[in-house]
């Protein structure tokens, strides 16, 4: 496929099958079943991937900051 390879003459039809496909994936990696996949409107997919990616956000958010602060700790006790 076209889109794998970054080449620039994708085809609109092409574009809808690797979106598609790349949705239900991801769907499948949050361990929703097909069967519920298959009878979810376009709405419940876009709210189901709003919420999930805000979740992904808040967690790499709360690790920033708990990195943030193991940095400044190890600082201190080196005496920085």
């Amino acid at each position: 496929m076209a889109f794998l390879r970054q080449v620039g003459d994708t085809t609109p039809a092409e574009a809808l099958i690797y979106t598609y496909w790349t949705t239900v994936l991801h769907l499948l990696k949050l361990g929703i079943v097909w069967d519920a996949i298959l009878s979810f409107t376009e709405g419940e997919i876009a709210l189901i991937l709003g919420i999930q990616s805000a979740l992904d956000q808040r967690q790499s958010e709360e690790e920033a900051r708990e990195m943030a602060k193991s940095h400044s700790g190890m600082l201190n006790r080196m005496g920085a």
